[in-house]
């Protein structure tokens, strides 16, 4: 993430030694992102059977965004899922078992860093997406479903169909004729799929109602992913988790982890990581039915997300509301959107 809060070293020392975490050793922002600023610390801990020091990484998320609804929905989810033995980076904790703290006047989170790398991140052909990745982000996605499902909180999705007509309505004049005709159809399909009012966030009709919902991830990328070799070592980033459409879930990760450059759907890749989710979570018939659908309203998401971002960055009265969304190029969602709706294969017919 980028940086948009300095630190005072001093502050820092004193919130690493209220956690018990060693003496500080190093600390650098991350240029990367929009939303929160990133920092990777690095700790020396020494212990009395061991008194050479050893160095462990942490990751200091600064929220830049005020939204307690959001962290601790997302801080709770994390718990969770580290107890249930889920790979995902545990947060470090006060001595009241707190894990959202303050620092530079604005709170933030501490967490463990992961070992790994990002899978087809870097745009240079090495390290590209493999079957066994998209395997691993299923298991992932079904295990984290299914073991979620008793979760308590409550938070629903920002992004859903309430946020995307709004959104649509924003970028108005700005669109082509061509993409606003697709927006609007792929809209007026989403209401009429979900029978919802535009006020609302979540959905009410009864053929909505027997969707499987519960936790999602919201935003799981590649970016949001390590792997060592072919093993996931960490899921990183539940700043967008929420309360959703199980499917959506994994429609968001099939657009980004089985895509190829052209949009298109990669049918080795998806079917790997659909065979893994449902050894996890079988899929219902609704689900199949609806698939090409909500594979749509995945990509159109972050198709107006993106719109939104550059939008809003070429805005000059507009530069303090932007969504936090990463500036990527809208056009990759567009033509995933484009080729959704042309047409996909039968969920693991």
């Amino acid at each position: 993430m980028a940086v948009y809060t300095r630190i005072d070293q001093n502050e820092l020392e004193r919130l690493l030694d209220g956690l018990d975490l060693g003496r500080l050793t190093s600390y650098s922002g991350v240029a990367d992102g929009l939303e929160n600023s990133t920092y990777i610390v690095a700790t020396a801990l020494a212990s009395t059977d061991k008194p050479q020091a050893r160095e462990k990484q942490w990751v200091l998320t600064i929220l830049e965004v005020e939204n307690p609804q959001q962290t601790e929905f997302s801080v709770a989810l994390i718990k969770l899922l580290c107890r249930e033995g889920l790979p995902v980076p545990p947060l470090a904790v006060n001595a009241r078992g707190e894990a959202i703290h303050q620092i530079a006047g604005k709170k933030a989170l501490l967490a463990s860093k992961a070992k790994g790398i990002h899978p087809g991140v870097s745009g240079d052909g090495q390290n590209p997406v493999t079957a066994q990745h998209c395997a691993a982000i299923g298991d992932f996605l079904g295990r984290m479903h299914r073991q979620s499902a008793t979760f308590p909180d409550r938070h629903d999705n920002p992004y859903g169909l309430a946020w995307a007509l709004s959104t649509a309505e924003t970028l108005g004049s700005s669109l082509s004729p061509e993409d606003l005709r697709l927006i609007d159809e792929q809209l007026s399909l989403q209401q009429q799929l979900r029978m919802q009012n535009p006020e609302q966030d979540y959905v009410i009709s009864e053929q909505s109602k027997m969707m499987p919902t519960g936790v999602i991830h919201a935003d799981l990328f590649r970016d949001n992913a390590l792997f060592d070799g072919d093993r996931l070592s960490a899921v990183i980033d539940f700043q967008s988790a929420c309360m959703d459409w199980l499917l959506l879930d994994v429609a968001i990760a099939v657009n980004d982890w089985a895509s190829s450059a052209d949009g298109h759907i990669d049918s080795v890749l998806a079917e790997a990581l659909l065979n893994a989710y449902a050894k996890q979570r079988p899929f219902i018939q609704l689900e199949r039915e609806c698939w090409q659908d909500v594979l749509c309203f995945a990509a159109l998401q972050f198709w107006l997300s993106r719109l939104l971002t550059q939008f809003l960055l070429t805005s000059p009265d507009a530069q303090s509301e932007l969504t936090g969304r990463s500036s990527k190029d809208p056009e990759q969602y567009a033509r995933m959107l484009r080729s959704r709706v042309r047409g996909v294969a039968p969920l693991l017919a």
